[in-house]
């Protein structure tokens, strides 16, 4: 009789938990992260007790640690399938195929669940962040498949590593934005035209990879080095 208690209120708690997540969500991929208050988000959660928030998630930068550690953990778990079906195939894998599984995971959960695609939203806003601040953020969100995927490009592309890096940083913000742009226009990930487009972006990815290091660009990279 003294676990039931217990166990109702557990259930309430995430349930309330679960609201909090799912209101952020909405309204970070409605109107930012930026100028979304806590008080908005209590609101639209439907909860009157602002202490709700604290102590859930310990404050406003906690719930968005949460919302990216959950969705990460779905992006994270769907790559690793993806890495597991690459390596099953038998097919040495290419540049190209290799950025299908640094991009593809959220695109096949968002055709799963068009729910997601409020979470693609979210993630764009990554895109504009600096450099560091992209790299911790990326980290908390993509999880240690995402650096395999990104060690095993580097390791197909014959430029020297530093180039291989920022290349492989742009080809990271270059997929965020694209994503977030077909999810922020109420653009389908399943069909014919959505097929396209990702087969687009692949081609255009794998272009920025593998293209020729111009006369210039090492010239500037020579110079970075003295």
């Amino acid at each position: 009789m003294g676990a039931q208690p217990r166990t109702l209120t557990s259930a309430a708690g995430e349930s309330t938990r679960g609201a909090l997540l799912r209101a952020a969500e909405r309204l970070f991929a409605e109107y930012g992260i930026g100028p979304t208050s806590t008080r908005a988000i209590l609101r639209e959660a439907g909860q009157r007790n602002e202490s709700a928030l604290h102590y859930h998630f310990g404050g406003r930068e906690g719930l968005i640690d949460a919302l990216y550690t959950e969705r990460g953990a779905q992006v994270a778990a769907e790559r690793e399938c993806m890495l597991r079906e690459l390596d099953a195939s038998g097919n040495a894998p290419d540049v190209r195929r290799l950025c299908a599984v640094a991009v593809l995971p959220p695109v096949r959960i968002a055709q799963r669940d068009p729910e997601f695609a409020l979470f693609l939203k979210v993630v764009g806003q990554l895109a504009f962040l600096p450099s560091d601040a992209l790299q911790d953020q990326a980290a908390r969100y993509t999880g240690a498949s995402a650096q395999e995927v990104s060690a095993r490009i580097r390791a197909q592309l014959r430029i020297p590593q530093a180039l291989a890096d920022r290349r492989i940083e742009l080809m990271h913000r270059m997929a965020a934005l694209a994503l977030s742009q077909r999810a922020l226009n109420g653009g389908s990930f399943a069909g014919s035209d959505a097929d396209l487009f990702f087969e687009t972006l692949l081609d255009a990815m794998a272009a920025v990879l593998e293209g020729p290091v111009s006369p210039a660009t090492e010239r500037e990279f020579a110079r970075g080095r003295r």
